[in-house]
C-alpha cells in the first residue's frame, strides 16, 4: 500500500531550523529594504510557524522579533529602533540594552517605515516628472514666448483691425 499511495505522513516541509536558515538567508541578501522583500519574509516566516505549530515541532509561540530586526536593512533598523525606543516600544533590560518586546509592534513600526519609503520614492519620481516637464518649456526662447504673448495680446485689443 506505501508503493502504491505513498506514507501515511506527508514529508517534512520545514524544521525548526527552517526559521534561522530563513533569516541567515535574508540577512546575506542585505536585509529588509521594501515591502515586498518584507511581505514575502514575513509570508514565509508564518507558513513556517505555522507548520511547526500543526505538526507539533514547537508547542508554544516563539518570539522572534529580534531576528526579524536584525534582517532589516541597517537604515531601517536605526530609524525603528530610535522610533520604537522613543515610543517606549522597547523594553530596557538590565544590561542597559533593548529588547523588543511583541512581534505585533515590530510589524508596526516596519510597516511604517516602509511606507514612507515609498512614499518618498512615489514623490522623488513625481519631481523628476515635473523636472521634465519644465525641460520641455524650457527648450522654447523666451523671446519666441514674449512675442506669441504680444501677439495675442493684440490680437485681444484689436479683434477686427481696421485696414486704411
Amino acid at each position: 500500500m506505501n508503493r502504491r499511495w505513498g506514507a501515511v505522513t506527508p514529508e517534512r516541509r520545514y524544521k525548526p531550523s527552517s526559521i534561522t536558515q530563513l533569516f541567515t538567508k535574508i540577512q546575506q541578501e542585505g536585509g529588509i529594504i521594501n515591502m515586498t522583500q518584507y511581505k514575502k519574509l514575513i509570508g514565509e516566516y508564518e507558513s513556517i510557524i505555522n507548520y511547526l505549530k500543526r505538526y507539533q515541532y514547537i508547542q508554544r509561540d516563539i518570539n522572534h522579533s529580534q531576528e526579524i530586526f536584525a534582517s532589516l536593512s541597517s537604515s531601517a533598523q536605526e530609524y525603528i529602533s530610535k522610533e520604537m525606543i522613543k515610543d517606549k516600544g522597547m523594553v530596557q533590560d538590565l544590561d542597559c540594552g533593548y529588547i523588543i518586546s511583541r512581534l505585533e509592534i515590530l510589524k508596526l513600526y516596519i510597516a511604517k517605515d516602509l511606507e514612507a519609503k515609498v512614499l518618498i520614492q512615489q514623490k522623488k519620481s513625481s519631481q523628476a516628472k515635473s523636472q521634465e516637464k519644465k525641460t520641455m518649456f524650457e527648450e522654447e526662447s523666451w523671446e519666441e514666448v514674449l512675442k506669441k504673448i504680444k501677439d495675442i495680446t493684440q490680437k485681444i485689443k484689436n479683434p477686427h483691425p481696421q485696414e486704411n
